[in-house]
Parts: structure tokens; C-alpha cells; sequence
């Protein structure tokens, strides 16, 4: 049985066992920074997937997922699921824009389906040198 959740530092650290503890460090200060909002997917109690925006100040914000084994084997219950709860947590947190920027050729299908629309292509931009796209979301507030 799966039920969503608010995620917490405790799943955070399932989901990333075996990252660096550095990494790991930077996306727990990322993702419970002031202002920002969460959740996380749990499958018979254990945390399975997880995604959220970070505030970037401003009403904007960066969206963000942690594509584990899970999701890949069970993206369209993830990606359903994220595609309810984003505008909820956009607007909870006062997000008016909500970017994310993936490396090229990723996520292509993903960003459409959850109302994102292309802005361009960003050279070098990742932490490897990786060429990435840039997509945003203009969120209904009530």
C-alpha cells in the first residue's frame, strides 16, 4: 500500500543511503530550507521516492525529485502523485514560478506531463559539465 507523506531528514537518509555524506549533507540543508515544502512516497511504510520545491526567494522555486529504483520501475504512479501535490505545494509555500533543470535528454516526457514548458538549453551548467534544459511552471494562487 502506498501513501504520501510529508519527507522527513529520517526517509531522506533511506533514500540516499549510500551517497556521499557530503551530498547528502547539502540536499538535506537544500530541500528543509526555509520556505520550502516536500513530501515523500512511502510503499508499505518504507520511503520509496521523494520530491519537492526549494525556495529560491522571490515566489520561485526550483523543483526536484530523487529518481531512485522505485520510480523507475513505477513512474507513472510517481509522476502521478507529483503532478497532484506540485500546485499544492507551490501554493502553500507562495510559489508563483517553479523551474527545474535536468540534464539534456532526461526528462524530456516528464516536464510536459507535469505542465512544464521548455525555456532552453543550458551549456555546462551541470555539476559534471553536463548540458542541461531548463523548464518552468506558472502556478495558479488561490
Amino acid at each position: 500500500m502506498t501513501e504520501i507523506v510529508p519527507l522527513t531528514p529520517e526517509y531522506l537518509d533511506k533514500l540516499l543511503e549510500g551517497a556521499p555524506d557530503l551530498m547528502a549533507a547539502q540536499l538535506s540543508r537544500s530541500y528543509f530550507s526555509p520556505g520550502s515544502s516536500s513530501l515523500c512516497l512511502l510503499n508499505d511504510g518504507e520511503p520509496v521516492f521523494a520530491g519537492g520545491i526549494v525556495n529560491l526567494q522571490w515566489n520561485r522555486g526550483e523543483a526536484w525529485i530523487i529518481p531512485t529504483h522505485f520510480f523507475r520501475s513505477h513512474a507513472k504512479l510517481c509522476l502521478r502523485s507529483l503532478k497532484e501535490y506540485l500546485p499544492k505545494m507551490a501554493q502553500e509555500c507562495g510559489f508563483i514560478r517553479v523551474q527545474a533543470t535536468c540534464i539534456k535528454g532526461v526528462s524530456d516526457r516528464i516536464f510536459p506531463f507535469l505542465g512544464f514548458a521548455y525555456e532552453g538549453t543550458l551549456k555546462k551548467f551541470g555539476p559534471h559539465q553536463e548540458t542541461c534544459t531548463m523548464w518552468s511552471r506558472i502556478m495558479e494562487q488561490a
